[in-house]
């Protein structure tokens, strides 16, 4: 993301200025949250609602809220209702990816299909059981059931909308069947429906963006955001989509906080992966991104932070090579106290490495 940016995404975003109601509204207004990594994801809803970990865990309800791969071959947490319309919109292509991805390792389609039944059927008999236990039904059965390929047969069950689940830190992943109603729209509609709510929550985007973060081609991409109505404006130099015009977009500007402590895998850099982001971060940028948390000084990507708990008080170490300003501490610690808050621990502390 560019710097130049943030003005305007943080405010799509909702990391400033007015937070969304609850956890629930978060995921449905992102329309997709990253949940890759399950330990820090939680921290990505409740920064942007005021939720505690607790208040987010209890939203992570399968009635409402489920974990599963839907827009690329990584988690997402993703609103029961909206489910339909993301794989109506995004499914075949991520089962693009997953179907060569298991030939290359011996696994035809036909293959794939009949152990992903095999999956189905076994949540829908044990639900909230483990991927162990799926492994079991499936090596029981004479079919591919570990590893790698035991995940991407996963994933085809999950595509077809027949099962997703949860996990909380410290926990594995537990399936639980879903019975999904069928969407209301085609794929070209869906595919719309998906642009706009993307730019809603990330925007202004390009289609690059849309393509990146949904596995769209650019192709379809493009055309889903001339479908969805959105609104071509200028905006930083880039011909960039947005769900305001030009006015007011400008009119909604927002200032950018001078830090932000942000789950690694935050949806504010859920956009294309361009050279700008690495030359903002510059020789660190693996590091940094491989974090348990990102550090963003004024707008910039620019560290990382680990976190750990001593005396009941939550240590926050962030790295970085960046100068930082009195204002710039001062907000670190906002920040550190925020997460201290969240996490259920009165009293933070700040190192700087």
């Amino acid at each position: 993301m560019r710097q130049s940016l943030a003005p305007y995404r943080l405010r799509s975003q909702r990391l400033v200025g007015p937070g969304l109601p609850d956890p629930v509204a978060v995921v449905r207004h992102l329309g997709a949250v990253q949940s890759q990594e399950h330990t820090t994801a939680p921290w990505s809803i409740g920064r942007r609602c005021g939720a505690t970990l607790t208040q987010v865990l209890d939203a992570l309800d399968v009635g409402r809220v489920v974990r599963t791969h839907a827009l690329r071959t990584t988690w997402h947490h993703v609103h029961l209702d909206d489910l339909p319309l993301v794989v109506a919109a995004a499914g075949d292509r991520v089962m693009a990816q997953v179907v060569p991805h298991v030939r290359r390792q011996g696994v035809d389609e036909a293959t794939l299909v009949a152990s992903s039944e095999v999956v189905s059927a076994a949540v829908r008999e044990t639900p909230g059981c483990t991927r162990d236990v799926i492994a079991d039904r499936l090596a029981a059965a004479g079919l591919p059931a570990r590893g790698d390929v035991l995940a991407h047969v996963v994933m085809a069950a999950e595509l077809r909308g027949e099962i997703a689940g949860r996990r909380d830190p410290g926990t594995q992943h537990r399936y639980h069947p879903v019975v999904l109603t069928p969407s209301p729209l085609d794929a070209q509609a869906a595919r719309a429906w998906l642009a706009a709510t993307y730019v809603r929550g990330h925007g202004p985007a390009g289609a690059a963006d849309l393509a990146w973060w949904s596995s769209l081609t650019l192709t379809q991409a493009r055309r889903a955001l001339v479908d969805a109505g959105l609104h071509e404006v200028q905006v930083a130099g880039r011909s960039l989509w947005t769900d305001v015009d030009a006015g007011a977009l400008e009119s909604e500007r927002v200032d950018v906080p001078p830090v932000l402590l942000l789950a690694n895998f935050d949806e504010l850099i859920s956009h294309a992966r361009d050279g700008d982001l690495r030359a903002e971060v510059g020789p660190r940028y693996d590091d940094v991104l491989g974090g348990v948390g990102i550090l963003v000084l004024d707008g910039r990507l620019a560290g990382s932070w680990n976190r750990s708990v001593s005396a009941g008080r939550l240590e926050v170490t962030v790295r970085t090579d960046a100068s930082l300003s009195p204002r710039h501490r001062s907000a670190l610690d906002e920040e550190a106290q925020a997460l201290a808050t969240f996490h259920g621990h009165a009293e933070a502390r700040v190192a700087v490495s």
